[in-house]
């Protein structure tokens, strides 16, 4: 993403009166309230910054940048040398940030987050529906296997970064695979702008949800449109308890 197209990246939304959040602040947002809601641990490495940067869709400076005010304010930490890298500081206190601005105008975002869980559901159920009950072609043959090698890069992820790569081009195989090509861009722009207010989790709790998407491709696989439907749709509400919405996010213990 270029530093253009982050200016004003949470700035549209159906939420009157709310400040845009850019780039930056969207960024500062989803460390803090990761390391707010236990889901980055003191101490706890983050990965490389360019699979953190690519994971959170902006730019390699926007993170940097990010992250060296972070280290300033003693929330990370910066190490040289083997075993380097970028570290969250231990320890560490989140009420230093309560009154944030980032994390106030992330959370004021709650309803927004709801309703794009809530469509995201719809359209995923019925496309998994979709490609469990139509006749393979080569074309939907070809995406359900970049649904499986995604399946098992995710299970390869050192980290959410590496993860989040893997989960982006599941959905998309699954999404490819009904064979509904007109439904393929309004599917992207609902997953796209969720994933902007996803925050990192335990590598623990994001391969337990690679356990349900062997579950949707299993059911798509069996011509099970119903069972599809049902496991994708459980998939994405699980979002609901999961993201920063919620008051103790599912991830938080895994």
């Amino acid at each position: 993403m270029t530093e253009r197209a982050e200016r004003d990246v949470l700035a549209s939304g159906p939420l009157d009166g709310v400040r845009p959040l850019s780039a930056t602040d969207a960024v500062r947002a989803r460390i803090l309230l990761a390391i707010e809601l236990g889901l980055l641990k003191p101490g706890e490495q983050l990965p490389p910054h360019e699979s953190t940067a690519r994971a959170l869709n902006v730019s390699l400076m926007t993170l940097r940048r990010v992250f060296g005010t972070l280290a300033d304010q003693g929330i990370l930490e910066r190490r040289r040398g083997r075993g380097g890298g970028t570290f969250v500081s231990d320890p560490i206190d989140p009420r230093t940030w309560q009154e944030d601005d980032s994390v106030r105008g992330f959370r004021d975002r709650t309803s927004t987050v709801i309703q794009l869980i809530d469509e995201r559901a719809l359209i995923e159920s019925a496309l998994a529906a979709e490609a469990a009950g139509t006749v393979r072609d080569g074309a939907r043959a070809r995406a359900l296997d970049e649904a499986a090698q995604a399946l098992e890069d995710a299970v390869a992820a050192a980290d959410w970064a590496e993860f989040h790569d893997a989960d982006r081009a599941f959905h998309r195989a699954v999404a490819s695979a009904s064979g509904l090509d007109w439904a393929l861009a309004e599917h992207s722009r609902i997953a796209d702008q969720l994933y902007d207010y996803f925050v990192p989790y335990p590598i623990a709790y994001l391969r337990d949800s690679n356990d349900e998407h062997r579950r949707i491709l299993a059911a798509i696989e069996e011509g099970d449109a119903l069972g599809a439907a049902r496991t994708a749709r459980a998939h994405v509400l699980e979002l609901k308890r999961s993201m920063f919405i919620a008051e103790r996010p599912d991830g938080q213990g895994r």
